[in-house]
């Protein structure tokens, strides 16, 4: 376990929490309507809802394992499998922007929480909804990229979160580095590089696209995430 990049990712994933939470629910202004939950996201087949019912779950989901690895406890993502997991964010999706926020502060502040208290969770595992068993110090980057990429995939310009320039520069510095380098690993020697025509790209749609959420014209998608 790296501890100064675990320090990093948690610090990173507090500021996009806060800043996910304070671009919908502002002190001054309209943050989320009824309406926009209403709308379709960038996702397929999801709305607006379906997008933040997810990010709630998954805090959930993520608060759960932790706290069991701090008792030596190798626990489940989402008990019930995929299934579970979807039916949990369809039921979540038709609620109110009052709830959506309410329900997404909630979850939030309980991961927050958990990873505070934690001790031994640190060297302990998990089990993600595939089957494979991650360590519980993988979370944070694995969190802190889900609340960036899906603020990009709500696709509500008005309030800024809407594709890839979305997305908050200290978080694509950091994920675009790892990936890059996770890329570069799986070349000959480990010395492939990126497409060239990828690395035309800005930062933010580089990233983008070793994430498989954005498409270049030419180049095979990355293949990162499957």
């Amino acid at each position: 376990m790296d501890a100064t990049a675990l320090n990093r990712q948690v610090e990173g994933l507090a500021a996009s929490h806060q800043r996910l939470l304070s671009t919908l629910d502002p002190m001054d202004g309209e943050g989320l309507t009824d309406e926009m939950v209403n709308r379709p996201s960038r996702l397929p087949d999801w709305t607006v809802g379906h997008v933040l019912a997810h990010l709630a779950r998954n805090a959930d989901s993520m608060t759960a394992m932790t706290v069991a690895a701090e008792s030596g406890v190798v626990a489940d993502q989402y008990p019930g499998g995929f299934a579970r997991r979807e039916a949990d964010i369809v039921t979540g999706s038709t609620r109110s922007a009052r709830e959506q926020i309410l329900d997404l502060r909630r979850s939030i502040y309980e991961l927050e929480g958990a990873w505070a208290a934690a001790r031994e969770a640190w060297f302990g595992r998990g089990r993600v909804v595939t089957g494979a068993e991650v360590p519980i110090a993988d979370l944070p980057l694995r969190r802190w990229r889900e609340v960036e990429v899906h603020i990009g995939d709500l696709g509500l310009p008005e309030l800024g979160c809407d594709g890839p320039d979305s997305w908050s520069a200290e978080y694509v510095r950091h994920d675009l580095a790892m990936l890059s380098m996770q890329w570069k690993s799986r070349g000959s020697m480990g010395m492939t590089d990126l497409p060239a025509a990828v690395l035309r790209l800005d930062p933010a749609r580089r990233l983008a696209w070793l994430l498989g959420r954005l498409d270049v014209d030419g180049v095979a998608p990355a293949g990162m995430m499957g």
